[in-house]
């Protein structure tokens, strides 16, 4: 049965490359036809999981690039396609008939739910865990219930690459116990001055006390600590000297170049780093293919659009705005000059893809927004009229909030943001990305 599935799917895969379609397809109709098939592949030894809220994408692209270019074959569900069925579509696009995969390397994307319906047939070797922030409360709960079923449900025997300035991931391998845990962060002594974000207190996950910062960086990442003992681990792996101005940083003294100045990505990156390196992959091959990292679509993009570029970020919760709307802030503030102004258009949609719940902008920091080198905002998505109420009690002028009731007036409305000959900026959620990013390009041409 396995094999006829393989032929099938095979052929269905082969339809849609030439007609276009879903990457997860495939693996959908292969589920349905055969539910247990993840139990029939033969997996390469070396397989690597990669989950988290936020940089999961990012971090396995990186990941697979590096193993690429140290020689080894590599088997990714490269189009992001986290899901069972995704997962499954990537792996009988990379197998034989037998289901043998035919790669050195399994590197794999899982949502972070996904992981517990995976995980009992394709047993997990090494897990990566870039982060848990809230997000898409009605399908995960917050952070700290997502945490709690993870630590109930996956297995202890696999190694854990944790991010060790995340609170919830560090109680999480604490609970876990797995047969050995890896931790990387920032260094201790590093500040960013230019973060301005109004932080909500972060509660001990075991005393529920309010835990203490001596360094807070983003969201609930830092150094943290408590009363009751819960504090930050030593870490195996540090990112220090780092100079977002410079765009590098250093890990066990070797420098690492960064293709934008965005604290995140130092954290996507060491992630990459730990796990390497733990690979036995050489600091020089890592840091090289780091610093020729490709970009991934609407993940800090830079477009052509017409005398600048554009810039286009998916954002989904508020670590990832609040990132966001910082270099926003950084972006107005080096804007001079008459021509030098910037446009913004943000595009939020609470589809069922997008999670239903809006709550996450009300803890965005609009409010960075204000300045007068911000010539408009384009608000577009189900979502926009929340998003006005929250500008305007941000303190963002009325006169510069443009509405775009209509979908069918988004790419008209980028057209002309690019016809303005101003940099323009673009914010959008899981639906509204394609429909952007789309935008931007016709209007390019």
């Amino acid at each position: 049965m396995a094999k006829l599935v393989y032929y099938i799917t095979s052929l269905i895969s082969k339809l849609q490359k030439i007609k276009g379609g879903g990457t997860s397809f495939p693996g959908k109709l292969a589920l349905r036809l055969k539910p247990d098939i993840l139990t029939e592949f033969k997996i390469p030894a070396q397989r690597v999981f990669i989950s988290g809220t936020n940089g999961k994408t990012s971090t396995a692209n990186n990941l697979a690039n590096v193993f690429r270019q140290a020689g080894r074959s590599v088997c990714h569900n490269a189009a992001g396609a986290n899901l069972k069925q995704g997962i499954v579509s990537s792996l009988l696009q990379n197998s034989d008939s037998n289901l043998r995969i035919k790669s050195d390397v399994l590197v794999i994307e899982i949502d972070e739910l996904t992981m517990l319906n995976v995980f009992p047939e394709l047993k997990p070797q090494h897990l990566i865990l870039t982060n848990l922030f809230t997000d898409q409360i009605d399908r995960f709960g917050d952070k700290w219930q997502l945490a709690k079923t993870l630590s109930e449900k996956l297995p202890r025997e696999l190694t854990l690459y944790i991010n060790g300035d995340d609170p919830a991931l560090v109680w999480l391998a604490q609970q876990i116990k797995p047969e050995k845990t890896f931790y990387y962060g920032l260094a201790a002594d590093y500040s960013d001055a230019a973060a301005k974000i109004k932080f909500l207190p972060e509660k001990c996950p075991y005393c529920n006390s309010e835990l203490s910062y001596e360094r807070r960086y983003y969201d609930s990442l830092g150094k943290f600590s408590c009363e009751c003992g819960f504090k930050s681990p030593n870490l195996d792996y540090i990112a220090e000297n780092i100079d977002l101005l410079r765009q590098e940083f250093t890990v066990k003294n070797q420098v690492y170049r960064m293709a934008y100045p965005q604290l995140y990505l130092v954290y996507n990156m060491l992630t990459v780093i730990t796990y390497a390196q733990e690979a036995n992959l050489s600091a020089d091959l890592i840091a090289q293919t780091l610093s020729e990292q490709k970009q991934t679509a609407g993940r800090f993009e830079f477009l052509d659009f017409n005398q600048h570029q554009a810039w286009l970020n998916l954002v989904k919760n508020p670590a990832g705005i609040n990132q966001s709307l910082v270099y926003l802030e950084q972006q107005l503030n080096m804007a001079t000059g008459d021509n030098q102004q910037i446009n913004l258009l943000l595009a939020f949609n609470n589809l069922l893809a997008d999670g239903l719940d809006s709550s996450w902008l009300e803890q965005a920091d609009f409010e960075l927004l204000r300045s007068e080198n911000l010539a408009a905002i384009y608000l577009a998505g189900s979502l926009q009229n929340i998003v006005y109420e929250l500008l305007k009690r941000n303190g963002i002028s009325d006169n510069k909030i443009h509405l775009i009731p209509e979908q069918e007036q988004l790419i008209q409305t980028i057209s002309e943001m690019q016809q303005s000959n101003l940099p323009g900026y673009f914010l959008a959620n899981f639906t509204m990305l394609e429909p952007v990013r789309t935008g931007i390009i016709k209007s390019a041409m």
